[in-house]
């Protein structure tokens, strides 16, 4: 093989191997929007509401125990965020699924603007409750799908000028997360200043 041939061969596999990459990196990305959850309030059953997340990322502890990240906007200034923490992951055809079933705590965190909140500050308001967290695929895959089943809710904290518009509420449905084992520590804690900041006091959000 002549050196021209060589190096036209070589141009053509890192021109492949470059769309490829590509087209995996966009295939990711097309995941991460892949969310259908909705929060039904208990108040106004009729009237569920979206909660779609833009940014997505998970991480893996022990066996089968995760903790789940999804935000609305950058994690350092969210308008939303979702953390999810699983303990133990169901088994097909071996766990039951009822009313009572749960595996996972979750945390939604709502951040607005209110005339009657602190000056300079937004305002904030933390959703805490459980609910039963079901993988779709293998846990510690590059792009995680999961399904959310009766997540019950209620407001656990609040600045002023926070109006509560959900109460007690159910947060059910599907999501998508990629695996970022280091990056979501300092994407949860960039949750967490944002958070205290708005509350005036230290407060740690990650679902426990």
């Amino acid at each position: 093989m002549t050196p021209k041939i060589y190096a036209q061969r070589t141009r053509r596999l890192i021109i492949l191997v470059a769309c490829t990459l590509t087209a995996l990196s966009c295939t990711g990305n097309q995941n991460l929007r892949d969310t259908e959850l909705h929060i039904q309030s208990r108040a106004h059953p009729d009237a569920p509401t979206p909660a779609g997340f833009d940014h997505g990322s998970y991480s893996v502890e022990g066996k089968s125990a995760i903790t789940v990240l999804l935000t609305e906007g950058p994690p350092h200034a969210p308008r939303r965020a979702l953390i999810v923490r699983m303990f133990w992951r169901p088994k097909a055809a071996a766990t039951p699924l009822d009313e009572t079933a749960t595996n996972s705590t979750v945390q939604y965190i709502v951040f607005g603007e209110s005339p009657d909140g602190p000056a300079g500050k937004p305002t904030v308001g933390v959703y805490s409750g459980g609910g039963f967290l079901y993988p779709e695929n293998e846990v510690g895959s590059q792009n995680l799908q999961a399904n959310l089943w009766q997540a019950t809710m209620s407001l656990a904290d609040k600045n002023a000028g926070f109006h509560d518009t959900l109460g007690p509420s159910i947060l059910t449905g599907r999501f998508s997360a990629r695996r970022d084992d280091e990056g979501i520590v300092e994407a949860i804690r960039q949750v967490n200043i944002a958070v205290s900041e708005a509350l005036g006091v230290p407060r740690f959000v990650r679902a426990e």
